[in-house]
């Protein structure tokens, strides 16, 4: 009878959230969801918990969202995925768009603002390493509480682009009008007004706008 209780509790918050928006019936929804109005929900997406969007989002096919807020006008395409210990909370501003495939490690706090492309497929925003637990023979069991993970937030600010298949790294913070090459290893902050690129990323050139 599991099933038939966790169905039903799909149905009622399906009509919950569904009159001033537009969610597939394969959609599921936590308890704590929180949707605001015009949003557009696709396919098989799962809200893990404490997902808030705000109004206007469009989220694509098979993504998988866990403590994350969604500012207004924003766009998180199919097959993002919010992975990690849900320790930490993704913040995301106005008009900014997460492309295909990217990850969001919610093992430390992400903090993404306005008018800001990840593009995709593939960008990864990693908060932990994973590193210290290998080279201590630390078990995965042990990966929640354990001083061999560590963490550092990372922080976006406004007005950035980061170009496909770029990864980056724990603690980095890319100031405003910042733009990141594709296949970019982002290791250090990023000034603003600055263009990156590389493995490393070092920087290119200065942005003039």
């Amino acid at each position: 009878m599991g099933w038939l209780k966790s169905f039903i509790k799909q149905i009622i918050l399906q009509r919950r959230h569904n009159s001033n928006n537009l969610i597939s019936k394969t959609v599921k929804l936590s308890n704590d969801t929180i949707i605001g109005n015009g949003c557009k929900i696709a396919e098989e997406v799962v809200f893990d918990t404490k997902v808030n969007l705000n109004n206007n989002i469009k989220v694509g096919k098979r993504s998988f969202l866990s403590n994350i807020r969604v500012n207004d006008d924003s766009i998180i395409e199919a097959e993002v995925v919010c992975a990690g210990t849900k320790k930490g909370n993704i913040k995301i501003g106005k008009n900014t768009y997460i492309g295909l495939r990217n990850i969001l490690d919610n093992s430390d706090n992400i903090t993404i603002g306005d008018f800001v492309q990840l593009a995709g497929s593939s960008t990864a925003l990693w908060t932990h390493s994973g590193a210290p637990m290998v080279l201590n023979s630390i078990p995965l069991s042990e990966i929640v509480n354990t001083k061999f993970r560590p963490t550092a937030p990372i922080v976006i600010e406004s007005n950035v682009y980061i170009g496909g298949n770029c990864t980056i790294y724990p603690g980095v913070k890319i100031g405003h009008h910042a733009v990141v090459a594709p296949n970019s290893a982002v290791t250090k902050d990023v000034e603003p007004y600055t263009m990156v690129g590389g493995v490393p990323a070092r920087k290119i050139k200065d942005i003039e706008i």
